[in-house]
């Protein structure tokens, strides 16, 4: 149905308008005469009025069907006490003073069919209505004053969004991936209005300018309000100190799918993020990846074979005093003796102490040094006492050696490592 038709229909059966307003209407749009006499704020004059124009309307109309052509004669009619356009405020009681005059001698037309049956029409609506010969003049006059009142105080008319007939059915399309003119086309296409319709924007990952999220969901019948997301541009966030979990609900939130990779960090607290790719800062992709701090997995440095040199383990051994039954000996000698661990990246961490095994020579040392794929990560000067702690951090490192040397003895001395252990995550540290 026309929207306009619709406001004015409103207007006509609201109980707020003024008597004035639906008097015009009245007068301008007869299909609205029958809603108006309805209306409660309509004067009785004007229900009057409208009562009698219709009958007259059907008079002239059952004259027309007929084919009656008739003789139009003046007759003596009094003026309506209330013009139907005048509210009840500014009615009068008085009525124009009737015409005093006779009807001429009665004569034949000889005009044609037409004029006749147009002057039955008028006779017609003359009777019906008890106006007269004056109708003419209060009709309008009455115009002319509504007309100046609207002009003196404008009104303001409020016209309710369309509304879906009866029996209508709108789906809601699904325009996620569409840009934004189609996704608007194709919901006004299903049939729902395109003032319910509302473009917001969020920033998302991958494609820029294109709708990312809707509500209603696809599927939804005659919805009564509609808003569509148009992605804009997106960042990596930055994840220092950040718990994983809300790295990857600020992620998801922007539609990036995220793999996750838990991971031993040596230091960092269990359950952060501790790298992201990309970097932070980066254009977000639809894929992100992020390595989650998780508890260490151990296992001892003996388990994992020297693919060059030799250790000795399952004896005691006495550092500083102190006896030990679990430790790995490497033996120092002055042509230095080097032992080699084949790590391939798996391995985040080696932890223990280190001494020198005692009952050796009196004033003996060595000399320990810590290669990581050849580069030089530690180095100790050992003599007889107390053991050392290490920790070395060998993330990503493909090869471990150490290089003991014996500096004050040509007889060989030993290198006790005390409860050595390679740290890591669980998946990492089986692949060794």
């Amino acid at each position: 149905m026309n929207p306009t038709l619709i406001a004015l229909q409103n207007l006509a059966a609201d109980p707020r308008s003024t008597p004035e307003r639906l008097a015009e209407l009245a007068q301008q749009h007869p299909q609205l005469r029958t809603i108006i006499a309805e209306n409660p704020a309509s004067y009785p004059a004007l229900v009057q009025w409208i009562a009698d124009v219709t009958a007259a309307d059907q008079a002239a109309a059952a004259l027309m069907t007929a084919g009656v052509a008739a003789d139009v004669t003046e007759t003596e009619l009094p003026a309506p006490a209330v013009a139907p356009f005048e509210s009840p405020a500014t009615a009068t009681e008085t009525a124009s003073p009737a015409a005093d005059t006779t009807a001429p001698e009665s004569r034949q037309h000889k005009a044609r069919w037409w004029m006749a049956v147009a002057g039955a029409s008028v006779l017609a609506l003359m009777l019906a209505s008890g106006a007269g010969g004056v109708f003419a003049g209060w009709a309008v006059a009455n115009h002319l004053v509504v007309a100046e009142t609207s002009r003196a105080s404008p009104e303001v008319i409020t016209v309710a969004l369309p509304e879906y007939e009866p029996g209508d059915v709108a789906i809601m399309p699904d325009v996620r991936g569409l840009d934004t003119a189609r996704a608007t086309q194709a919901i006004v296409d299903a049939g729902i209005p395109a003032e319910l319709i509302e473009v917001a924007t969020r920033p998302a990952a991958g494609v820029v300018g294109v709708i990312v999220q809707q509500t209603p969901v696809f599927g939804a019948e005659n919805p009564t309000s509609v808003t569509i997301l148009e992605s804009t541009p997106a960042v990596v966030p930055v994840f220092a100190d950040r718990p994983a979990t809300e790295i990857i609900d600020e992620l998801q939130g922007m539609g990036a799918s995220v793999a996750q990779i838990r991971q031993y960090v040596p230091g960092a607290v269990i359950g952060t993020v501790t790298s992201i790719v990309p970097a932070p800062g980066s254009p977000l992709p639809e894929s992100v990846a992020i390595v989650i701090a998780d508890s260490a997995s151990r296992i001892s440095l003996d388990d994992i074979d020297p693919s060059t040199g030799s250790t000795s383990f399952g004896s005691t051994q006495t550092v500083g005093g102190q006896d030990y039954d679990d430790a790995v000996t490497v033996s120092a000698s002055p042509d230095t003796e080097t032992v080699t661990w084949t790590f391939d990246g798996h391995v985040a961490e080696v932890t223990g102490s280190l001494g020198l095994e005692d009952d050796q020579y009196d004033d003996e040392t060595i000399t320990v040094v810590v290669l990581a794929d050849g580069a030089e990560i530690a180095r100790y000067p050992l003599a007889e006492g107390p053991p050392v702690a290490f920790s070395w951090l060998v993330a990503g490192v493909t090869t471990l050696s150490l290089q003991v040397t014996s500096v004050e003895s040509d007889y060989g001395s030993r290198l006790v490592l005390i409860t050595p252990e390679v740290l890591g995550s669980i998946d990492e540290l089986g692949k060794l």
